[in-house]
């Protein structure tokens, strides 16, 4: 048995290219390995479909090596930096003192609302701390490319959850607002600072609602427990709504950042914005009789004016709600444990077909996640996902296909469609996709080719991961083994799993 050094292995995973180039030739051009170094698989030429079937199943189940040696053999580039997508840095943005800071800001705001009210020495000294923070994180060289490694920095905290949860979020809203202030050309306008700071006051501030609440400690029971939880934006509103020193905006964003889609229905906005509407008059005729009130009654006024645009301030609202999303899988909360970052931005792209702007999901995809998910990929070459597709006349069809390569914007990649399929919808407690219908799977025969870079009529809805998606994985996995066999699909029930 031969034995490497562990140092030259590289997870093998193949790509189309090297399938089709393994099928073709019928030829195994290298020796396979296990994670200590032991050949599990012979190089070898004239193999059987069953010794590339043993092969693809090894690579399926993530259980193969090769030897970096071999690279060039294989078709696959050995770079020091190609492990760094282009246009990013391994530069770590923030530091240990960075995230101490942020912890200790989201502690003192729990805690003190847990005995009085916020005041405004309390926000000015939060504003000028969080102006500080981002100014550090703003004046490295490599702020819009470098890896926001908040994720790593809090690995070993031992905080309470909530404060986990706010400190995350502050930074990945940060992330996100420079990134996406950047891209679109708009630093210039003289309001940069002051656009981030009232972000990172509203991610700071828009869960403080539950310092006041008793949380369910486990998984949603019932839509009475749901519709609890869902009543949090305005009640995080109304513990700084007497404050005249938080922006009106920065209230706003607290009302609206779990309402991301321009729109409520179909969609999974909350609270509605009737409910908003009632429920702010109704606390505006109530404190209107009351003189201690003025300040509430004044900023209720001012809501209830944005409402009626229903345009939350820039996309504001839209990152707030990614970033709570991603913070909250990244974390361990009282009813599941941690997420990685690269399946948490996974399940975010498919939990974002009710929720999330198609803008914002672009936007995080190509210019913040890899960089929370230490410069790897969520979507990469050789996956399975599942495309919406909008026709001309507005109806949604679904597709899968597996990605050919990733170019610098991971949420445009090369694709071929292999097949058309129905999703399966449900509206309780939210509405998302939760599967697909396997029965409903129609085979691409032609595999057409998309580039989702020129193609603005597709959008990534679902990633396929068969830790998670094994069954919708297996099928996908049976029509691309029969596409490259022999040029031709064969039978599903023909191909050996």
């Amino acid at each position: 048995m031969e034995q490497n050094n562990k140092q030259n292995f590289k997870l093998f995973s193949f790509t189309p290219q090297i399938m089709q180039q393994i099928i073709e030739t019928r030829e195994i051009p290298v020796h396979f390995y296990n994670q200590e170094g032991q050949i599990i698989i012979y190089k070898k030429k004239n193999v059987t479909d069953q010794e590339i079937d043993r092969l693809f199943r090894y690579t399926e189940q993530g259980k193969i090596y090769y030897n970096t040696q071999d690279s060039e053999i294989l078709g696959i580039k050995e770079d020091k930096k190609s492990d760094i997508p282009e246009g990013f840095t391994d530069t770590k943005l923030l530091t240990q003192k960075t995230a101490t800071e942020l912890l200790e800001e989201s502690k003192m705001i729990f805690s003190t609302l847990k005995k009085t009210a916020i005041t405004s020495v309390h926000t000015r000294k939060t504003s000028e701390k969080l102006n500080q923070i981002f100014k550090d994180f703003e004046s490295n060289p490599d702020s819009l490319s470098g890896l926001v490694n908040i994720i790593e920095l809090l690995s070993d905290k031992k905080e309470e959850y909530l404060v986990e949860l706010s400190t995350k979020r502050v930074v990945v809203a940060m992330a996100m607002k420079t990134r996406g202030i950047s891209a679109q050309s708009y630093k210039e306008d003289g309001t940069f600072y002051t656009k981030v700071n009232h972000l990172m006051m509203s991610a700071l501030l828009c869960d403080i609602g539950y310092s006041k609440m008793e949380i369910p400690n486990g998984v949603l029971k019932d839509i009475k427990e749901w519709n609890y939880i869902k009543s949090h934006p305005l009640l995080s509103y109304l513990l700084v709504a007497h404050e005249s020193s938080i922006h009106p905006e920065v209230k706003r964003n607290i009302l609206n950042h779990h309402r991301p889609m321009r729109y409520d229905q179909n969609t999974n906005n909350y609270p509605s914005k009737e409910f908003l509407v009632k429920k702010l008059q109704e606390f505006f005729t109530k404190f209107s009789l009351d003189n201690k009130k003025r300040e509430i009654v004044k900023d209720i006024e001012k809501q209830l004016k944005f409402l009626k645009q229903d345009m939350p301030f820039d996309e504001d609202a839209a990152i707030l709600c990614l970033a709570s999303e991603f913070a909250s899988l990244t974390s361990t909360v009282p009813w599941r444990n941690m997420f990685s970052p690269i399946r948490a931005v996974q399940m975010i792209v498919n939990n974002s077909y009710f929720t999330y702007p198609e803008r914002i999901i672009r936007e995080f995809l190509d210019y913040t996640a890899i960089s929370l998910c230490d410069n790897k990929r969520a979507i990469r070459e050789g996956d399975f996902i599942v495309m919406a597709n909008v026709s001309s006349s507005g109806k949604v069809y679904f597709e899968a296909g597996q990605v050919t390569h990733v170019n610098r914007y991971q949420s445009r990649p090369g694709i071929d469609r292999i097949a058309t399929l129905k999703p399966v919808i449900k509206s309780t407690p939210k509405l998302q996709i939760t599967g697909f219908d396997l029965q409903s799977i129609e085979i691409d025969k032609r595999f057409a080719h998309f580039e989702l870079l020129q193609d603005d009529t597709r959008k990534i809805i679902y990633v396929v991961n068969p830790d998670f998606d094994e069954e919708l994985y297996t099928e996908f996995y049976k029509i691309i083994k029969g596409r490259y066999r022999k040029g031709k699909i064969v039978p599903i029930d023909n191909i050996a799993l």
